[in-house]
């Protein structure tokens, strides 16, 4: 069960975007059980006080599993290690990640990719949306089982996976497409948007 902190978000800095706009994902050539009926607040028009007000896995979960034809376009929102950060037209906030957690976006592929460190839940996408697939993360020192499941990929080709802090893992994905394996690490400075893993 992931731990929820109190909520904050504040304004940030016009640097901010500049940052947001080098580290976030462009447009591509999780806890399941997460409540999904609050994407009012991150319809287009929804003010930033509103998207502050949801907590970093509420706010993850809606827009992670929007219709790529119904995503905000004038909402950036990427995903760091220790934050979500928001920007629209208005301003931008800042929302934390819960203490200990990492989240991880996967989107496996077969012949088309793209570079990505910090995920971004607007304009990230993958190629095999709406995929099925099977997803396991296993510790590489201990041996532990973090994932274990059978889903298929979100409409914009990512799953997303929340884990412990400062670990090493082995992530496999397998479909009718193939099977990939690659090694991950989370915590501080860690990627938040896995797109490397082939599928052969």
């Amino acid at each position: 069960m992931v731990m929820k902190l109190t909520r904050r978000a504040w304004m940030a800095s016009a640097l901010t975007a500049v940052a947001l706009a080098t580290t976030a994902c462009s447009p591509a050539a999780s806890d399941q059980d997460a409540d999904t009926s609050i994407p009012a607040a991150t319809e287009a028009g929804a003010g930033m006080d509103e998207l502050a007000a949801l907590d970093a896995e509420e706010l993850i979960a809606a827009l992670e599993r929007a219709p790529l034809d119904e995503r905000r376009e004038d909402l950036m929102a990427s995903v760091q290690p220790d934050r979500v950060v928001l920007t629209t037209a208005n301003g931008q906030a800042e929302i934390p990640i819960p203490e200990g957690q990492h989240y991880l976006s996967i989107a496996p592929f077969v012949t088309s990719t793209h570079e990505c460190y910090y995920h971004s839940l607007t304009t990230c996408t993958g190629e095999l949306g709406g995929a099925e697939i099977a997803l396991r993360i296993v510790d590489d020192q201990t041996g532990e089982v973090y994932i274990d499941q059978t889903a298929p990929l979100e409409d914009n080709g990512f799953t997303g996976v929340w884990l412990p802090t400062d670990i090493t893992a082995t992530v496999t994905v397998t479909s009718d497409h193939g099977t990939g394996h690659t090694q991950i690490a989370t915590g501080d400075d860690a990627l938040t948007c896995l797109t490397s893993l082939q599928l052969t």
